[in-house]
């Protein structure tokens, strides 16, 4: 019986390395961002950063290293391969999360071989939100990506602003802004807002700047300033032509600057008047920047907006 009990034990003892994971007696391969606690949201980016050290607890040096991402739905959305940073760090280049998507449990699992065969792999979970997109297109039916300008420094936040303003009648405005503030406190911002409401389409040019009046003010804009140099015309937008039926306005004009905190410039603005395919609101798109180099930009941004479906 005793022989028996040690011939069992050391047949375990030699099927034990086989069990472990790949690399498991050979180092420790450790994500250290994204947390377990990391929530990001569509359009977001990160950047997966892992540390390996070997089984003294010493940093690894020279290591190849890789990092997955994959989706919600199991799928591998991106592979980057991770460089070395020092003291056994390794850091990927960024990942940006869909616009569509993007909600639920996202895993990133790295992958580390050096020197002759030693691995080790790592696993991390981490939570997905919706991005704003996704929730405009689930709240109000249409579809706007979101702006992302400017690159993220410590002088401004690096997101965009956003607000709703619904009305009782189920229409509404939505406000899209980013900006960005220099060392000297200058600001450059742009926006597109939305707008849909129950109104008739113009019907000439008049028509059309008392339309665009009768809106909102821009975000960051006095509420009793006053827009100059506004013109009107028939356009194109999208599959809309123009035609003798004027089914699409374009109004443009100069806004007046920001007063406080601090009096900025102002800037160029643009509406765009129209309406969707079986939808009874009157849609209006509204680009503005007080540095006229982002209009097309903003122009880009606007063509990509989709009507709500029919």
């Amino acid at each position: 019986m005793k022989r028996y009990l040690l011939l069992t034990t050391c047949c375990l003892l030699l099927l034990l390395p086989a069990c472990q994971g790949p690399g498991d007696d050979e180092g420790q391969l450790t994500v250290v961002f994204p947390l377990e606690t990391t929530e990001l949201t569509g359009g977001q980016s990160l950047r997966v950063t892992v540390s390996l050290v070997d089984n003294d607890g010493q940093p690894v040096e020279g290591a190849t290293v890789q990092a997955e991402l994959r989706a919600p739905n199991g799928t591998v959305f991106a592979t980057r391969p991770c460089a070395a940073k020092g003291q056994g760090l390794y850091l990927a280049d960024y990942v940006t999360l869909p616009l569509r998507g993007a909600g639920g449990s996202w895993r990133v699992v790295a992958r580390a071989t050096w020197g002759a065969d030693k691995t080790a792999q790592a696993e991390r979970t981490f939570k997905g939100v919706p991005s704003i997109s996704e929730v405009y297109q689930e709240k109000y039916g249409f579809w706007l990506e979101q702006p992302m300008f400017f690159e993220y420094s410590p002088l401004h936040p690096g997101e965009p602003h956003y607000e709703d303003w619904p009305y009782e009648d189920g229409g509404g405005y939505v406000i899209i802004d980013n900006y960005r503030r220099s060392a000297r406190m200058d600001q450059v911002s742009v926006s597109l807002d939305v707008h849909w409401r129950r109104a008739d389409l113009p019907v000439d040019e008049a028509a059309a700047i008392a339309h665009v009046q009768s809106l909102a003010g821009l975000y960051r804009q006095d509420p009793d300033a006053s827009y100059t140099n506004l013109a009107a015309e028939p356009a194109t937008f999208q599959s809309r032509p123009a035609s003798t039926g004027h089914c699409v306005w374009r109004v443009t004009g100069q806004w007046e600057g920001i007063r406080a905190p601090r009096p900025q410039p102002g800037g160029p603005v643009e509406w765009m008047i129209f309406r969707c395919p079986g939808s009874d609101w009157l849609w209006t798109l509204v680009i503005s920047t007080n540095d006229a180099a982002y209009m097309d930009d903003l122009r880009a941004l606007r063509a990509k907006f989709e009507c709500p479906p029919p």
